[in-house]
C-alpha cells in the first residue's frame, strides 16, 4: 500500500512538471512581448529564462504537496519529511520568483516613465523614486521567504517559542540588533521620496567630487571623478550635510581667477574673453563677464565669471578660458603680465625705478 502511495506520489510530481513547464510557453511569449513594447529598458539576456524556468519546479512542488495530503503520505515513513521539504521548495521558489519579478516590474516600470520625460532631472527622480523601493521591496520579500522556510522546521519553532516567552528581553535585543538595519530602510525610502540626492546627481562629499552611480538598500556609490567609488551609508545623505550641484538643475556657475599688470586693458581683455567663449561649446551663453575685483600689490585680479550646461562642461571650460587668457597676457611681450616696482634712491638724490616681470 505505501508503494503505491509513492508511485501515484511520483505521478503527481510528473503531471505537476508537465503543467509548470507548458505554462512556461505563454509566460515566455509574454516576457518577449513586453521587451518588444520596451525595448529601452535594461533587460538581463536571460530573463525569460530566468522567470519561466522555476515554473516546473514550483508547479512539481505544488502537486506533490497536494499528492501528500489527499493521498495521505504525511502518515507513513518518510511522509513528513516530504511534506516539509515541498514546503520549503515552494516558499524558496516562490520568493525567487517574487524578487526576479519585482526587479522586471521595476525595469519596465522605470523605462515607461523615463520614456516621457525629457527633463534630466525628471529622469534621475523617476530612476530613484523606482530604484530604491523596488530594491526595498526585494529584500523584505526574501527575509519574509526565508523566514517561512526557517519556520518549517520544528527545531527553529521551538526556538521561536523560547523567544516569545522571553519576549521582553528579545525585544530589547533584536531592536538594538535590528535598529541601524531599520534606520537605513527608513533612510532610503526617505531619500526616494524627499530626493535630497538621486541616481545621476552630481555632489560633493567628504570633499569628493563626483557622480551618485547607485543608491541601494544600505548604501550610495558615488563615481567619483577619477573614476574611483565613495561608498557611504545610505544615512550619511540624512544626517550630514552635503552640496548637491544637480538638485534643481544641472546649470551651473564658474569663475576664473587671474591677475595682471596696472597698464592691462580690461575693456579689450573683456572682448578677448567674449572671443573665446563664442569659439566654444562649451559655453551654454547664459553668463560671460569680466570684472576687476580688486587692485592690491601693484596687481590687478580679475574675475571671468562663465557659465556651462552641467559641471562636467564647466571644469572644462574653466581650464579652457584660463589657458586662453595666459596665451593672450603672454602674447602682448609680456608686457601686461603682473610685475615688481623697485624704487632705487640714490645719492645724487635722483630716483631710479626698475621693474620685474613674472610672478612675485
Amino acid at each position: 500500500m505505501s508503494a503505491g502511495r509513492w508511485v501515484l506520489l511520483a505521478l503527481f510530481a510528473a503531471t505537476g512538471w508537465v503543467i509548470g513547464w507548458l505554462a512556461g510557453w505563454p509566460a515566455r511569449a509574454g516576457l518577449v512581448r513586453l521587451r518588444r513594447r520596451v525595448p529601452s529598458a535594461t533587460w538581463a539576456p536571460d530573463v525569460e529564462d530566468r522567470l519561466t524556468a522555476p515554473l516546473a519546479l514550483l508547479a512539481a512542488a505544488a502537486t506533490v504537496r497536494a499528492g501528500v495530503e489527499v493521498l495521505g503520505i504525511a502518515d507513513v515513513a518518510g511522509g513528513s519529511g516530504v511534506r516539509a521539504a515541498c514546503n520549503v521548495t515552494l516558499i524558496a521558489v516562490s520568493t525567487l520568483l517574487a524578487v526576479r519579478a519585482i526587479g522586471v516590474g521595476k525595469e519596465y516600470l522605470q523605462a515607461a516613465l523615463v520614456g516621457r520625460a525629457a527633463d534630466p532631472g525628471r529622469v534621475r527622480s523617476i530612476t530613484t523614486r523606482v530604484t530604491v523601493p523596488a530594491r526595498i521591496l526585494q529584500f523584505l520579500v526574501g527575509a519574509g521567504g526565508v523566514a517561512l522556510a526557517l519556520l518549517q522546521f520544528h527545531a527553529v519553532r521551538e526556538v521561536g517559542v523560547s523567544l516569545l516567552a522571553s519576549a521582553g528581553v528579545a525585544g530589547v535585543v533584536l531592536g538594538l540588533a535590528a535598529q541601524r538595519t531599520v534606520g537605513n530602510i527608513l533612510a532610503g525610502l526617505q531619500l526616494a521620496f524627499a530626493e535630497p540626492v538621486r541616481i545621476g546627481d552630481t555632489v560633493v562629499v567628504e570633499s569628493e567630487f563626483g557622480i551618485v552611480e547607485e543608491i541601494n538598500l544600505t548604501h550610495v556609490v558615488v563615481r567619483v571623478w577619477d573614476q574611483h567609488r565613495l561608498v557611504l551609508p545610505v544615512s550619511y545623505f540624512v544626517e550630514k550635510p552635503f552640496q548637491n550641484w544637480s538638485r534643481g538643475s544641472t546649470e551651473v556657475l564658474g569663475v576664473v581667477m587671474f591677475q595682471a599688470d596696472f597698464g592691462v586693458p580690461v575693456p579689450e581683455i573683456r572682448t578677448e574673453l567674449n572671443r573665446i567663449l563664442e569659439g566654444t561649446d562649451l559655453w551654454d551663453r547664459r553668463v560671460g563677464a569680466l570684472q576687476v575685483t580688486e587692485l592690491v600689490g601693484g596687481r590687478v585680479e580679475l574675475r571671468a565669471l562663465v557659465s556651462a550646461a552641467d559641471s562636467s562642461r564647466l571644469w572644462d571650460l574653466r581650464c579652457y578660458v584660463r589657458e586662453q587668457l595666459l596665451a593672450w597676457l603672454q602674447g602682448r611681450a609680456d608686457r601686461y603680465l603682473p610685475v615688481q616696482r623697485v624704487e632705487a634712491v640714490g645719492g645724487n638724490g635722483h630716483h631710479e625705478f626698475a621693474a620685474s616681470y613674472g610672478p612675485q
